[in-house]
């Protein structure tokens, strides 16, 4: 039985620079590597508040609790705005006079918010900040109008640090932190033999301590010297074959995104399961491992979010990464061809 996903040995490098980071911050900006994107959220925060005597954020409702966490930490007042099922941020106009932050996020890659609403943003002197973590590769995955971004490579590659945080203009104020040594040593146990235990506790010790951590310069050079042309080729096209060996029509699920728009670089293949627990185990024991992105945390309220809630309850993302290759989707595109869900007979 084949084994598709699990946890990244250290991506390969290049000799040369990818161009990456050289294409993303202007000569007039600011770049910095952190330990996590966590982190990187937090320093451009603080970048931020100095001069923000407003604090509120504009923050999606479906998110990750660790996302959010960075915002009550520099001291935001966070209010919240919706995602509908083909996740397309809603934001409402009527914020723009209460809010001082608004937060980004493109969704596996894919970027569905309004831009004539990030620019109405910027018009009024509302501060962008995107979390480019699902987008970091993807044509017009930072917005071109935003003032800061944060990030972090873990979701695609096998690195210890993984986060950056971007000024478009002006430098930052603050040298980040040295990075937290324990979690460092935790991250290099996991990309090891320790591998999934590791990961855990280095996250758990990540949520109680997490600051404006730097990172190291080894993990600065594998995302600096990534194949980044690569990586994204083959994701794209690992995504573009399981939509088009599925079915017409599925049973039990359905992809988030049934098109792959040209100059999107998807993170997962992201699918709705009906009985998402009953799927996920399907796929585990035909070696698929999937993740769910995200359980609900506890500043999130869904009274009255049908739509958010149904993602948060139906959400799950199948790996389609650039260990893969047309095998392994083939493989996967059977496996899901073949699912029976409970009320199917199966």
């Amino acid at each position: 039985m084949r084994k598709i996903g699990g946890s990244f040995d250290i991506e390969c490098t290049l000799e040369q620079d990818n161009g990456y980071f050289g294409a993303l911050c202007p000569p007039d900006g600011g770049l910095r590597f952190m330990m996590s994107g966590r982190c990187g959220i937090y320093y451009c925060l603080e970048d931020i508040q100095a001069a923000d005597q407003k604090r509120v954020a504009y923050v999606p409702r479906y998110t990750c609790e660790t996302v959010l966490a960075p915002f009550v930490k520099a001291g935001y007042q966070l209010r919240f705005y919706g995602v509908d099922r083909e996740m397309r941020c809603r934001f409402d106009p009527a914020e723009l006079d209460s809010i001082s932050v608004l937060s980004l996020c493109g969704y596996f890659g894919f970027c569905n918010y309004d831009r004539d609403f990030v620019r109405a943003c910027r018009e009024r002197g509302v501060v962008i900040l995107e979390d480019a973590t699902h987008s970091l590769f993807s044509s017009g995955g930072i917005d071109p109008l935003c003032d800061y971004a944060a990030g972090s490579f873990r979701k695609w590659m096998g690195v210890s640090c993984g986060g950056f945080a971007l000024k478009r203009s002006g430098a930052f104020d603050a040298t980040p932190l040295p990075p937290h040594q324990r979690h460092l040593e935790l991250r290099r146990a996991y990309l090891g033999p320790a591998g999934d235990g590791a990961f855990w506790e280095g996250e758990m010790l990540l949520r109680q301590i997490f600051d404006s951590y730097g990172g190291d310069p080894q993990s600065e050079y594998v995302m600096r010297h990534a194949d980044l042309e690569r990586i994204c080729r083959r994701r794209r096209e690992n995504y573009a074959a399981l939509l088009s060996s599925l079915p017409g029509e599925t049973r039990g699920f359905r992809p988030v995104f049934p098109t792959l728009p040209e100059g999107t670089v998807p993170c997962n293949f992201t699918v709705y399961a009906d009985i998402r627990d009953h799927f996920q185990a399907y796929l585990a024991g035909h070696g698929i491992r999937s993740s769910t992105f995200w359980p609900l945390g506890p500043l999130v309220s869904l009274d009255g979010c049908p739509d958010e809630q149904y993602i948060y309850e139906h959400v799950i993302s199948i790996p389609c990464d650039q260990r893969l290759d047309g095998e392994d989707m083939a493989y996967t595109a059977s496996v899901l061809a073949s699912y029976e869900p409970p009320h199917c007979g199966g």
